[in-house]
């Protein structure tokens, strides 16, 4: 609770933000080595604070439906399974992110990935891009559930 008001809705839409412009960034930095070489280290930082940010977004949404006196519904169920998803989603790409950047930054590529073969680079930025799409469609279905079962509809 803050100021007597539950944390869930207020972290949410930060969560959002924070894991889309995650996933945006990862998938850019892949396509678009100008952009990698731009974002530099705040990828990663993004990545981890995001993921950080949606784990707990997910268990201010636990605390709200076990002691928030929040009728359960299917739709809230459903919200919930998305909300889990998400939060792995979350956990996967902020991980990724930090991998992603040791493996094809100019510092990772010095100390870490130098010796390894370059087929790693591609592993990791396909993998990357996949946890960043996953990360998007779990966290439009989880708002879009979200939304539906406090205001109504489907």
């Amino acid at each position: 609770m803050v100021m007597g008001l539950p944390a869930h809705p207020l972290l949410v839409h930060f969560a959002i933000v924070l894991l889309l412009l995650t996933a945006g960034g990862q998938i850019l930095s892949v396509l678009l080595p100008r952009f990698r070489r731009w974002f530099g280290w705040g990828l990663p930082v993004l990545g981890v604070v995001s993921a950080v940010l949606v784990r707990f977004t997910q268990s201010a949404g636990d605390y709200l439906l076990t002691n928030g006196n929040v009728p359960s519904t299917d739709l809230l169920s459903e919200h919930g399974m998305w909300g889990v998803r998400t939060g792995w989603a979350g956990i996967v790409l902020g991980a990724l992110t930090v991998v992603y950047w040791g493996v094809n930054s100019e510092w990772g590529r010095d100390r870490i990935s130098g010796r390894w073969p370059s087929w790693v680079r591609v592993v990791v930025s396909v993998l990357a891009v996949l946890a960043a799409v996953a990360a998007v469609v779990s966290v439009t279905m989880a708002g879009h559930t979200g939304s539906s079962s406090v205001w109504g509809g489907r």
